[in-house]
């Protein structure tokens, strides 16, 4: 018996039951190695004695479940041993190891746990299935926390004091009046005469006097710290949740977690992010399984899927200008020993009478023809004048309807008339006296039939999936390899793609992604202009860096890539394929090599060794046309699933003859014949 105890501060003696086998070196100190960077899963399992097993109807299992998220990269050990990298044409080898190094940034995972009865027994009551009774983490939540303090308003200052009183008063004065007056008097004299008398009447106020006086004061308070912080600024407190991780279906036999990355929420100096960040390295799962007492084991199915965005080139076509030969003609003043003209009317001569007065021309004639033939993989789209003079002659350009080739014809004319009349003395000896000459040459502007020149990159949404299904140490393990489950562009009605292709609108490129990548011939124009101008060509130059997102446009892919990612999981029509063997890879494949002028050769050629030839009398009743004449372009405009409908063909043996025609060697397996 065991000696642990789970009350011991001691970690749990994990055993591993299953891990995804493919990413384990089984060769150690050779050359070839797992792939450096795809998921892997694996699974831990304890079991506590049945002293430690306090539920009586269920015992207790722990699964630590442990996913390694990585970007994805194509190459791997399968891929290194079924191409004959030896083999491989040496115009190929750059695009072929470039696309399958390449590493594609994880930018969210689903995982999901499932749990079952052993074996293959039917009729089993759900009751009797073991479930989830718990794990961590459930969840793991971002918090954006941001105070916002930016802003200051004006205000204008009065002299007005208020103070926080009010009321009113009211007096009465009461004075009593009593004021009044009068008088009399007399005068008199001694020794002389005299006397006198005066009398004045009564006056004064008498009564009652009222004084009234009213006073009325009204007073308002306010806060004067509030009253500043409104007038000065403003302070609002922004809260925003994000979530991490999110986990789905507790208390069943099926767990779902799902792993975000972080979302960007501090402003960028430059106001622009690279795109939505990624989310790497191990994420650990610790789960309780409860099963029924009476049954002796369960088994353990894993899916993990994760979504990289990947990018796709985007071509135009390759314009360049030639100069064509010179065509010149010169026509000589005739002689008499040269081609004999009309006889033509000069004039009348008069003496008495007058009469017409007739010459006798000579012609001479020169003409030269060039003929220009546009390089293989062009057409011509038009032409400059480098060169167009005449003096009694003429020049024109014409250019083939399938654009191939274009002739300039110059033409001279020579002249000379001689007296052929009579009777005149004042007459000229010779008359239209002239030599011809004509000369042209054009600077040919070219534009190649298929879009051949990288002008940026645009990016593409990849999901891809593996599995894993364990039991237990005794039974078989079923691993599943890294598949990839769709490839899709990221739709131009979305925001984040809307600002980014107004940049690309100049463009006369096709989308990356279309299967078919023939357009019609261009018009032919003597107009044309086969320089970019200055903006178009810093439109150029910026699409060949990262596109820049704004922080919420980086965050609303993030969430498209979410959605994308679960749309998925119970998509009934998604068919699993290895990278090599998917129509991007071989499109991508086809994008590189036709950027260079022996990989054009090479698709040029003919399907007839590429192709049985059973298939091969099916394909040309396809085209309508013999094998020799059906390229392997032809047969690269095709989709996988319809080649293999119209040659009969295995889907395997499809995806071989596409990359085949590209210059890609395979080791002979035992099913080649």
């Amino acid at each position: 018996m065991s000696n642990f105890k789970l009350n011991l501060p001691t970690d749990i003696p994990w055993e591993r039951i299953c891990v995804t086998e493919d990413m384990i070196d089984r060769t150690v100190c050779d050359k070839r190695l797992p792939a450096k960077w795809q998921t892997s899963m694996a699974v831990f399992k304890y079991r506590p004695e049945d002293e430690y097993q306090l539920f009586p109807d269920y015992n207790i299992t722990y699964l630590k479940v442990t996913a390694t998220l990585t970007g994805y990269q194509p190459l791997d050990s399968e891929i290194q041993g079924t191409i004959d990298w030896n083999g491989v044409d040496v115009s190929t080898i750059p695009g072929l190891t470039d696309l399958l190094n390449s590493y594609n940034p994880c930018h969210g995972a689903i995982l999901q746990v499932v749990v079952g009865p052993h074996g293959h027994k039917k009729n089993i009551p759900l009751k009797d299935y073991p479930f989830f009774m718990d794990f961590e983490p459930k969840k793991r939540e971002l918090y954006e926390l941001a105070t916002d303090t930016k802003e200051k308003q004006s205000r204008s200052i009065e002299a007005l004091n208020i103070t926080k009183s009010a009321g009113s008063t009211q007096s009465l004065e009461i004075l009593d009046v009593d004021m009044g007056g009068g008088g009399f008097g007399a005068q008199a004299s001694y020794a002389g005469t005299g006397g006198g008398f005066s009398y004045s009447a009564p006056n004064g106020q008498w009564g009652t006097k009222r004084l009234n006086a009213d006073e009325s004061l009204s007073s308002r308070s306010s806060d004067v710290a509030q009253e500043k912080r409104e007038s000065y600024s403003y302070s609002t407190q922004l809260s925003q949740m994000y979530h991490l991780l999110d986990s789905y279906h507790l208390g069943t036999n099926r767990v779902v977690f799902f792993v975000q990355p972080r979302p960007h929420t501090l402003e960028e100096p430059s106001g622009f992010v690279r795109g939505p960040r990624p989310v790497e390295g191990i994420q650990e799962f610790f789960l309780v399984v409860a099963q029924p007492k009476d049954q002796k084991d369960f088994c353990v199915s894993l899916r993990l899927d994760t979504s990289h965005l990947t990018k796709t080139p985007i071509l135009d076509f390759e314009r360049k200008t030639d100069v064509s030969e010179l065509a010149s003609a010169f026509a000589p003043i005739p002689t008499k020993q040269d081609t004999m003209g009309k006889r033509e009317k000069w004039g009348e001569a008069c003496f008495i009478k007058c009469w017409d007065m007739y010459y006798q021309c000579y012609l001479t004639h020169d003409a030269d023809d060039k003929v220009y033939n546009a390089p293989s993989g062009f057409v011509i789209e038009g032409y400059s004048n480098l060169i167009n003079d005449s003096n009694h002659g003429s020049s024109s350009v014409s250019i083939s309807p399938s654009g191939t080739s274009l002739t300039i014809h110059a033409e001279a004319n020579g002249k000379i008339c001689y007296e052929d009349t009579f009777g005149c003395v004042d007459c000229p000896d010779e008359w239209q006296k002239r030599s011809g000459s004509a000369r042209r040459q054009v600077e040919v502007n070219l534009v190649s039939t298929t879009p051949t020149k990288q002008v940026g990159e645009e990016e593409v949404l990849m999901i891809t999936t593996r599995g894993l299904c364990c039991c237990s140490s005794l039974l078989e393990k079923f691993p599943m390899k890294e598949f990839v489950v769709d490839i899709k562009p990221i739709p131009a009605n979305l925001s984040f793609s809307r600002s980014l292709m107004a940049n690309k609108s100049f463009s006369r490129g096709v989308n990356p992604m279309a299967e078919e990548g023939r357009v019609s011939k261009s018009e032919k124009s003597s107009s044309c202009k086969c320089h970019d101008s200055k903006e178009e060509a810093m439109a150029v130059r910026s699409m060949q860096h990262a596109p820049a997102y704004s922080i919420r446009q980086a965050n609303e892919l993030s969430e498209y890539l979410k959605v994308e990612t679960l749309k998925s999981l119970n998509d009934p029509t998604v068919k699993l394929q290895k990278f090599a063997e998917t129509d991007f890879f071989a499109k991508q494949l086809e994008y590189k090599i036709i950027q260079l002028k022996q990989g054009r050769e090479i698709l040029n050629t003919s399907v007839v060794k590429d192709i049985p030839r059973e298939a091969l009398a099916k394909l040309e009743k396809h085209f309508g046309k013999s094998g020799k004449e059906i390229t392997r372009q032809d047969m690269l405009s095709l989709r996988s699933t319809e080649l293999t409908r119209i040659t009969g063909l295995k889907t395997q043996q499809v995806q071989r003859i596409k990359l085949s025609s590209m210059g890609v060697k395979f080791q002979k397996s035992k099913d080649d014949k």
